[in-house]
């Protein structure tokens, strides 16, 4: 897919899935999973949240070592490539909220934070509604957050507003 989208899409980015890179992370690391009960909270925040590339290669290598993970080819490859899915990388890029290769799967992952499988459904609904509130304060976050980057120009960005501007200008001298 990345091929045909590198050759047919040039300005488009290949992303790798977020809800993938966590799953294959728990089957290829299910010992450390097991065995350490701080490293799968440790790396999904860091996955999840960090949004400072500094700040992400920083906790990186300090989850590394305090695991002895520095040899697991598994997350030499997935730190190699890092660019492809850890959220820092595409602070300045617009990917409308989607971390995953379907919605419906971004959404089942979100729920099952919330919501256990055999909650009854008074649980559900009002759990269902915590979880509404929750991405809804989480949207406005990263609604704020994206107005603060400022986005890569390759200097089509400003040809399409003056251009714009220019024929608002010759309008209303017409």
């Amino acid at each position: 897919m990345a091929k045909a989208m590198k050759s047919t899409m040039k300005e488009t980015r290949h992303r790798w899935c977020r809800w993938h890179v966590l799953k294959n992370a728990k089957d290829r690391l299910g010992k450390v999973y097991s065995k350490h009960k701080g490293f799968k909270h440790e790396f999904n925040k860091l996955v999840t949240d960090e949004i400072d590339i500094t700040k992400f290669e920083r906790t990186w290598d300090t989850l590394v070592k305090k695991y002895r993970l520095s040899k697991n080819k598994f997350l030499k490859r997935l730190f190699k490539y890092r660019e492809k899915w850890a959220k820092p990388y595409f602070m300045g890029i617009f990917c409308a909220g989607m971390t995953s290769t379907q919605r419906s799967e971004s959404a089942n992952h979100m729920l099952k934070r919330f919501i256990q499988r055999a909650a009854p459904m008074h649980l559900f609904v009002a759990k269902f509604n915590e979880f509404q509130s929750d991405r809804n304060d989480q949207e406005s976050k990263e609604s704020f957050v994206t107005n603060q980057v400022m986005p890569k120009n390759d200097g089509t960005t400003s040809l399409i507003s003056s251009d714009l501007h220019t024929k608002k200008n010759q309008s209303s001298v017409l």
